[in-house]
């Protein structure tokens, strides 16, 4: 994962005490008993969300999903292996031994098809925990814009418009798989983060303390700081899982992020968003050639397909090694189903790191392009800077495309995606550089919510009372809340997603939207977004 580093940072090397071993991916012939578990009984094994998720985007809950047996760990365990982590998908087992020869044994049982090697090493010895200073930061807020440092960014992608109506990924669940973030959980700029959980699949280390690189990409989504800094999807919420070793380099690695992959997907995650990439490692035998970029041979691009088609829609980095030797993206970014996401800077013109296309098979990539040169993010001392790396332009536009899913969740992943393509800047003529190019989520969000089902001129609905009046505006009102009035509020767009005015119940009765002529002549609907406690909803109402 070369380009994790954004080019501030170096390798560790390999840990130079503690005791040598040695990692084996174990293929098995199946899952064996799974016992209890059936796919007539997801919720046993999959969360109410993911259920309800997989219903939404017509996925089918089939025995890939079911758990291994607790008996094929078992076994190996006797054999004399250690299952470090395991894959429901591909049924496999990542088993760490003291001794390569010891693999033999495991090798032998008879549910086991094959094995390979994938990582060599020292076991970390014990350690005692990291001392973290109290971080502050005294950035100068600037009352004349809410996008502050970021406004740059967002205007790349004609992506003010998509904010300032309300849509900021409210209700979308997003996963980040990283190496780390360090001092995410201290830095006083993240506070207001939406943090559902976060899981650790790597032996050793700290998903707080062991590399900083997951705290900068989650800065580009999660961060609201009206005036100073504003991220892609400030309203959504977040699970943070670290996969990366950033010790080390070897295919185990891979083996880590489809473990993590499987445990969004059993969340119910919506967007994936993973800045990670592998071409190269420690043990050079074990490097992928650029005839091997068709999607089907790394473990991690498998595993990325894979998650598509179990509802999941997955943005990776597509690599920074434009200006290196290999100069091609690196897996996963050549999965069939993934967005695979180059770098620009603010002015659109690509950076000169960012990795370029064709797929082994002939197929565009990068997908898109976003920023990632002179990115703003905050680094583990809590200060807001730039930084560079397609491992920022991923994440911001996976912010901005779960921002655009919340206007129409019912959007089946594919039309998303494919609403996101068309609006690019280079869709008629993709290439091996900017693929489709740069996305206009002014017009991405125009299509969205022209597909929103539409309601008659009067809305009674969920204790929203809109009515047109002869005078020509609306007169909006609420019906028995459950919350105190000025716990409510709406929003006004016209039919392209514009916001038009914004309106906050002060009391009780009702509130009065005057509607110019123009805006009558010129639209055929209006969009009406309700913001109450714990709920959003966007009313599409005919003139």
């Amino acid at each position: 994962m070369r380009y994790l580093l954004l080019f501030l940072l170096s390798l560790s090397p390999l840990l130079s005490s503690g005791q040598t071993s040695y990692k084996f991916r174990v293929y098995l012939k199946d899952k064996g008993n799974t016992g209890a578990f059936s796919t007539d009984n997801p919720g046993a094994f999959l969360s109410v969300r993911a259920i309800e998720r997989k219903k939404k985007e017509k996925v089918v809950i089939d025995e890939s999903d079911l758990p291994l047996s607790p008996d094929c760990f078992t076994l190996v365990e006797k054999a004399g292996g250690k299952v470090i982590t395991h894959s429901k998908w591909f049924a496999t087992m990542v088993v760490e031994v003291s001794d390569s020869l010891m693999i033999g044994n495991i090798e032998s049982l008879s549910f086991v098809d094959s094995v390979k090697y994938v990582w060599r090493g020292n076991k970390p010895l014990p350690g005692g925990g990291v001392v973290r200073p109290r971080l502050v930061s005294d950035e100068k807020v600037n009352p004349d814009t809410e996008y502050g440092f970021t406004g740059d960014q967002f205007r790349m992608h004609n992506a003010t418009f998509m904010a300032d109506a309300g849509f900021r990924g409210r209700g979308m669940l997003i996963g980040v798989i990283d190496a780390g973030f360090t001092n995410f959980d201290v830095i006083p700029h993240f506070g207001s983060v939406r943090l559902e959980g976060y899981m650790d699949f790597v032996p050793g280390g700290s998903i707080f303390a062991s590399s900083d690189h997951g705290t900068k990409v989650l800065s580009t989504m999660a961060t609201n700081l009206p005036g100073l800094m504003m991220g892609s999807a400030p309203e959504a919420i977040y699970f943070l899982l670290r996969s990366e070793d950033a010790t080390s380099e070897f295919p185990v690695e891979e083996d880590y992020w489809v473990r993590a992959v499987e445990f969004a997907d059993s969340l119910g995650v919506d967007v994936v968003n993973t800045s990670l990439g592998y071409s190269r490692f420690d043990d050079t035998s074990l490097n992928y050639t650029h005839a091997l970029l068709d999607g089907s041979v790394s473990l991690m691009s498998r595993a990325a397909d894979k998650a598509f088609e179990k509802g999941l829609l997955i943005v990776v980095s597509a690599g920074n090694e434009g200006g290196k030797p290999w100069r091609k993206i690196t897996p996963p970014a050549d999965a069939k189903n993934v967005l695979a996401v180059g770098a620009a800077g603010t002015d659109s013109i690509i950076a000169s790191f960012s990795s370029q296309g064709l797929t082994a098979d002939g197929r565009i990539k990068p997908d898109l392009v976003s920023v990632g040169r002179g990115t703003v993010i905050i680094g583990q001392d809590g200060s807001i800077g730039r930084a560079y790396g397609t491992s920022l332009s991923s994440p911001f536009l996976a912010g901005l495309i779960a921002s655009l899913w919340s206007a129409n969740p019912t959007l089946h992943r594919s039309e998303v995606l494919d609403i996101v393509r068309r609006s690019s800047d280079r869709y008629a003529n993709p290439d091996s550089i900017y693929g489709y190019g740069i996305p206009d989520f002014h017009l991405a969000l125009k299509e969205v919510l022209g597909k929103l089902n539409s309601y008659p001129q009067r809305v009674e609905d969920s204790g929203w009372v809109i009515r047109p009046e002869a005078s020509g505006g609306y007169t909006v009102s609420l019906s028995d809340p459950s919350f105190t009035p000025a716990s409510y509020s709406f929003r006004l767009l016209d039919e392209s997603g514009r916001l038009l005015s914004g309106y906050r119940f002060a009391g009780d009765g009702d509130l009065f939207v005057p509607l110019p002529d123009r805006i009558r002549k010129s639209n055929r609907y209006l969009y009406f977004v309700t913001e109450e406690p714990f709920r959003q909803h966007i009313y599409k109402v005919e003139i």
